[in-house]
């Protein structure tokens, strides 16, 4: 008696692909060339079988479970063979699937019988489901999402404070604006010993001087390291002037900081040394008579002294100097504009609209947001950073009004001002310190298309913006991840770190990661999100998914806690072959999950019928059939059901594909 492989009496315990749990693999005669074998919607096309005393089977195992198999089973465990030998062939399918084909052949011997069933599944080739992504989707398990993000999490980072003196001097006869900054890093509570910075200086007055440790420039552009000293510390000084009227860019190319007579701003982008990590700031803002400041800090004892709260900020400080007037828009959001010069009616109209979605979306106790007047004599620009939105005169004018937002989209142009909707969007996550980075570009995303609701008056308009931030997702992973001629790309999960590095990055967050966010507010899946990002606003449990859960109140062992997990934890999204067919006056319909890996089982609750000259939107109710939902069908006199539609409200993240089964050909 040979040896059971554990792997294979794993194997029907461990079927995960596709929504087919439980469905037996069939054997096709298709002729006496080839054999065909189905699993669902998989099948494996092979020679035929021409000994009686072998069989073949078709299974889906998890990546893990393949990776404990080998090409040749001893078996004799609830198998029709005993003393039988198993050769198998595998395919990674992505999304942590393997299909494993199999060929069994008694173990008396016959080397004959052998090399037939070692030639039977070396020939074998797989048939995928016509219409499948060709993107592969990612191997990498939701336990290994958990441990990497864990292990990270545990890592405290060093202790970033600035002492940032700015002086604003209308008098100068050099620079109207200066900024000296003098830098300390405390590494003596981290195991790290180095830190990267960004850090512009295109003036030759621009001064870096190290008191205690070393600032070397790395090679790319704009980028430097710090290094402690014997103590643990780093301390520096960094000094940037800048010219009137000079516009000077940011890393982006955009302007970073102007300088004028009667007002200055800077956007916070790198005039002195930036880390990624959340840094503490104290400020002191040196300004003329009649002149006033403002910045995203609490304000000192005099009222020009600033300081970060705990826990710091991230990214630049920005800063606004002019002659300003304060009003409030909202609790917390506030508008500065510059006396005696009223704001024009349609950035007015903006402002108010901008302020309203982003309460309504994003808001959470801590996060406060300043509209702040800039003057740019170069032209319109709108600067977002930590807790505010510098903008000049006439540039958020486009925003009053998204009535061709659709028309658009439709010819394939980004709609005006949806770049700002995003900067805005980011200006309040900013302030969840710890809010991971692919969570904060899909809420930041989804914003735009949140402004649009709230400001269209056709719901159908709303529906063609959803279908094409699904389009865009689907478009663009597959070109760029797809197999063929190009590199295969691995589409990570929303909640996979892997994701922040990978090239599909901007199509999964802000594709994928948009109709996400519509289907769970829809779903009313985010009426804690405020919550959610109130926690991250300091670094507790390293549990990035028991923070996300349990902050929205989604508990183990419901449908929600199955459906969030899946849908941040799963790469892609579900890829669903619809058949259907019209039975006693019902629409019976047929659906089945064609990508690899776990289901992710989204429920589909009405169907809209498409008749000759009307549509209608139906209930969808369980069928007396097995596996089949079903709905009443049209409406009499109006002819027949030409086509349906389960996602007629884009809402729900699926691709879907129907066919029309003609009479007589159902199963």
């Amino acid at each position: 008696m040979k040896f059971v492989s554990v792997v294979w009496i794993l194997f029907a315990l461990l079927i995960t692909s596709c929504g087919n749990e439980g469905i037996p693999a069939e054997t096709f005669e298709i002729s006496d060339e080839y054999t065909v074998i189905q699993l669902g919607p998989w099948s494996v096309k092979h020679d035929p079988l021409d000994d009686t005393s072998m069989n073949s089977e078709l299974v889906f195992v998890t990546t893990l479970a393949a990776a404990r198999g080998s090409e040749v089973d001893s078996l004799n465990y609830n198998n029709p063979l005993p003393d039988s030998l198993r050769f198998n062939m595998e395919w990674h399918v992505g999304g942590s699937a393997v299909l494993v084909f199999s060929v069994t052949i008694p173990d008396r011997g016959d080397e004959q019988l052998v090399r037939l069933a070692r030639a039977i599944c070396y020939d074998a080739s797989i048939v995928r489901p016509a219409g499948l992504r060709s993107v592969f989707l990612s191997d990498r398990t939701g336990s290994e999402i958990d441990l990497e993000r864990a292990s990270t999490a545990v890592e405290p980072p060093p202790n970033v404070t600035h002492h940032l003196m700015v002086y604003y001097q209308q008098d100068s006869t050099g620079s109207l604006l200066e900024i000296i900054d003098s830098l300390v890093v405390d590494f003596t509570g981290s195991n790290a010993d180095s830190m990267a910075f960004t850090f512009i200086h295109r003036d030759a007055s621009s001064v870096i001087s190290s008191t205690a440790g070393i600032f070397r420039r790395d090679s790319a552009q704009n980028k430097y390291f710090c290094f402690a000293d014997s103590s643990g510390m780093y301390t520096g000084v960094f000094r940037n002037q800048f010219q009137i009227n000079i516009p000077y860019l940011d890393s982006r190319g955009r302007v970073g900081v102007q300088s004028r007579l009667t007002s200055a701003y800077l956007s916070g982008d790198a005039y002195y040394a930036i880390s990624v990590v959340p840094e503490n700031y104290i400020v002191r803002i040196f300004l003329p008579d009649s002149i006033s400041s403002w910045t995203p800090l609490a304000s000192g004892d005099s009222p020009d002294e600033w300081h970060s709260n705990p826990g710091g900020i991230v990214g630049g400080l920005p800063i606004a100097i002019g002659n300003y007037t304060e009003s409030s828009l909202f609790p917390r959001y506030r508008l500065l504009i510059f006396e005696e010069s009223p704001i024009s009616s349609l950035d007015s109209i903006a402002v108010e609209k901008i302020a309203s979605v982003l309460r309504s979306t994003l808001d959470f106790p801590s996060a406060e947001f300043s509209f702040v007047e800039i003057i740019n004599p170069g032209g319109p620009v709108v600067t977002s950073a930590f807790g505010g939105m510098l903008f000049s005169r006439g540039s958020l004018e486009n925003l009053a009004d998204v009535s061709v937002w659709d028309e658009n989209l439709a010819t394939g142009i980004v709609p005006s001002g949806s770049e700002i909707l995003i900067g805005a969007a980011e200006g309040i996550l900013l302030q969840s310190l710890q809010l991971d980075p692919i969570i904060s570009d899909m809420l930041a995303a989804w914003i735009p298309l949140r402004y649009y609701a709230a400001n269209a008056d056709d719901e159908q308009d709303i529906v063609l913006m959803r279908n094409a931030y699904l389009k865009y997702y689907l478009f663009n992973t597959e070109n760029l991840g797809g197999s063929g001629s190009t590199p295969v790309i691995a589409e990570y999960a929303l909640g996979d770190p892997m994701l922040n590095n990978s090239p599909l990055r901007s199509f999964v967050a802000g594709g994928k990661g948009v109709i996400v966010m519509e289907y769970l507010n829809s779903l009313r899946m985010l009426n804690r999100l405020p919550y959610m990002l109130q926690d991250f606003t300091h670094a507790s449990s390293g549990n990035f998914w028991l923070k996300i859960s349990s902050t929205l109140r989604v508990y183990r062992g419901t449908d929600k806690y199955d459906l969030l997990r899946a849908l941040l934890y799963q790469p892609g999204i579900p890829q669903i072959h619809v058949r259907w067919w019209e039975e006693d006056e019902k629409i019976l319909i047929d659906m089945m999950e064609i990508q690899p890996g776990l289901p992710f089982n989204l429920e589909f609750s009405e169907c809209q019928l498409h008749l000759p000259d009307t549509t209608i939107t139906r209930t969808l109710m369980p069928s007396i059939e097995p596996g089949l939902v079903q709905c009443t069908a049209g409406l009499p006199g109006y002819g027949e059901v030409t086509a349906i539609d389960l996602n007629h409200t884009g809402m729900i993240p699926a691709d879907l594909m129907y066919t029309r089964v003609p009479d007589g050909e159902q199963e």
